[in-house]
């Protein structure tokens, strides 16, 4: 749960200007798949459930989002949050179902 706690500490209150930012520009489909990232952050429980966000900001970049450059600095800083992160979540096994 600490790490579950450490992402949203981190990664929440960037991802709330990133949405903020995304409302203001009007990029609704951006603002869309960032709230839902936040709701996954939000609603993970363990190391497994926050994979989900984890992984969807990772490859959010891939998706081909076009970001202003207040947006893309605000992506740059959740991607650096995320890598540490995953190198954090390293060695966990997945959960199944």
């Amino acid at each position: 749960m600490e790490r579950v706690t450490i992402a949203r500490n981190q990664i929440g209150p960037l991802l709330d200007q990133l949405i903020h930012e995304l409302d203001i520009e009007g990029s609704s489909t951006q603002k869309a798949y960032f709230c839902r990232v936040r709701g996954h952050l939000a609603g993970a429980a363990d190391d497994f459930e926050l994979a989900t966000p984890i992984l969807e900001l990772s490859g959010s970049i891939a998706i081909g989002f076009q970001f202003s450059q207040t947006a893309n600095v605000l992506v740059g800083r959740i991607q650096e949050k995320v890598q540490a992160l995953l190198e954090a979540l390293e060695g966990v096994d997945p959960k199944i179902h």
